[in-house]
């Protein structure tokens, strides 16, 4: 992950860390707490007659991981993986040995809770919208400085194909 640390601050409330990404341009997290690790060689091997969301089987130090194309959860297109490409893998207390494929990884961000709201700004409601209508994947909105990043709620991931 890379080092630097977007902070957002208030004046009071409790601070909460996500693992940033980016899929097609848009910024997404999860609870970093989530996160087991974040792999940069992505060699998978395909799973003949998944569903199109299972992008194939990762094996980690003997560890076989599900990875899940989170692009076509999320209803966008399908791409290649390149060298930006990352598997974020999580911990076995969110759902056992899976994890995502993403376009690339982000920053470790820190947001005040009090900023994370449930509803999207008007702004990106139609990304946000198809966000909660896929099994309610999303956990709320954050805006940043420059950017707004949505929360993903990563147990709901499994059950969204």
């Amino acid at each position: 992950m890379e080092s630097t640390t977007h902070r957002q601050t208030s004046m009071s409330g409790e601070k909460r860390q996500f693992c940033s990404f980016h899929i097609a341009d848009h910024l997404f997290g999860v609870n970093i707490l989530d996160v087991r690790e974040i792999k940069d060689e992505v060699s998978l091997t395909i799973v003949h007659h998944a569903p199109k969301e299972v992008r194939g089987f990762v094996n980690i130090r003997g560890h076989v991981y599900l990875i899940l194309d989170l692009r076509l959860l999320l209803g966008f297109g399908s791409r290649n993986v390149d060298a930006m490409s990352r598997v974020i893998l999580f911990k076995e207390k969110v759902g056992e040995s899976f994890g995502i494929l993403v376009d690339r990884i982000g920053d470790m961000i820190e947001v005040d809770e009090k900023l994370i709201e449930d509803r999207p700004p008007d702004e990106n409601t139609s990304l946000a919208d198809a966000v909660q209508k896929k099994s309610d994947l999303s956990m709320g909105i954050c805006k940043l400085e420059n950017d707004l990043l949505i929360i993903l709620n990563v147990g709901k991931l499994l059950d969204a194909f």
